[in-house]
């Protein structure tokens, strides 16, 4: 995982200079300009944040009121205010005002026009048109017949949407980790895992104009289907699982296995593939001293990426840290 400070585009200190701070956002983003006529208090940008494969994702405030005005965009952009207020336009459309909670996604094509609050930071994600299209072809099983695009307004509070929001706190973690020093994971399979979990996650979470063929997909699948899909997940827990990449390993789109784990297991597939890696990790421990491997390799070798709540879940689960269940032995 390559951090932004190690790329063009990343302050390590507010940046006051306009020029300086419409420079570093275009070298991780797009062009654009800041319009600081809106108050009188003084630019104070940051920006921290991580490459993913193709994501870009980053923490982003200007420490004041702006405008910013974009070119048309190439790629999907993602904007989640973490605090403060954003309202934002894409083309003709109507303004959309979000908190936290909320957001807007940017299609390719169009220009946008932004109002950041005073307090606003936003985590700003851009996903490759390519990389998403990619993905939907594989919920699809087929390639579009047309141009993606998703609805403007992102509502996080459903169930199908807070379960994506999920994923976006690991991605704020490995930023947090990086600003605070921590060397981040550098594992191939962990990047394609995450990169999966939240392109696959965006598709599913935030309505498009091909959600109705993906709902048509939801077919009831099976329960000997199901159990495949569980086989796979046990046989096999170190991979860097998807919900569509198991989909396509048992031959059914993502939404029916999705309704078929509900149905049969209680919990969706990525939850229960949670589960295997935790009882998998005790596994290794149990069976390891604290000469021979550590939590973190343990963890990380199963495809648990969120250390912090890796440790959280396994001490809530066995009523004791995995630090301890290694020096048990």
């Amino acid at each position: 995982m390559l951090t932004l400070p190690r790329t063009p585009g990343a302050t390590a200190h507010p940046v006051s200079d306009l020029d300086e701070a419409i420079d570093l956002v275009e070298r991780s983003y797009l062009p654009h300009c800041l319009d600081l006529s809106g108050s009188a208090e003084p630019l104070a940008m940051r920006m921290r944040g991580v490459r993913l494969r193709s994501l870009t994702a980053a923490r982003l405030t200007y420490g004041r009121a702006v405008g910013l005005r974009t070119v048309a965009a190439e790629e999907f952009h993602v904007n989640l205010p973490l605090s403060g207020t954003a309202s934002s336009r894409t083309g003709r459309s109507e303004v959309v005002t979000a908190g936290v909670g909320d957001g807007a996604v940017f299609s390719p094509g169009l220009p946008a026009s932004i109002e950041w609050s005073e307090t606003s930071e936003q985590l700003c994600l851009m996903v490759p048109r390519t990389t998403l299209e990619s993905a939907l072809a594989g919920l699809l099983e087929d390639t579009p017949s047309a141009p993606l695009r998703l609805d403007f307004a992102l509502d996080l509070r459903p169930e199908h949407a807070r379960r994506w929001r999920a994923v976006v706190e690991v991605l704020l973690h490995e930023i947090d980790s990086a600003e605070l020093g921590a060397a981040p994971v550098d594992l191939p399979a962990l990047d394609r895992h995450l990169e999966a979990l939240v392109v696959d996650g965006l598709l599913l979470a935030q309505h498009h104009n091909h959600s109705e063929r993906l709902d048509r997909r939801g077919a009831r699948v099976a329960a000997p289907t199901v159990q495949a899909a569980v086989d796979r997940l046990e046989d096999r827990p170190a991979e860097p699982w998807s919900t569509v990449a198991l989909a396509a390993e048992v031959h059914v789109s993502a939404r029916a296995l999705q309704e078929g784990f509900s149905r049969d297991i209680g919990i969706p597939p990525m939850a229960y593939l949670r589960q295997v890696r935790l009882r998998r990790v005790r596994e290794l421990l149990e069976a390891a001293t604290p000469e021979t491997t550590t939590v973190r390799a343990a963890a990380t070798a199963l495809g648990l990426v969120h250390l912090g709540r890796f440790a959280a879940t396994y001490r809530e689960t066995y009523g004791e840290s995995p630090s301890e269940t290694l020096r048990r032995r």
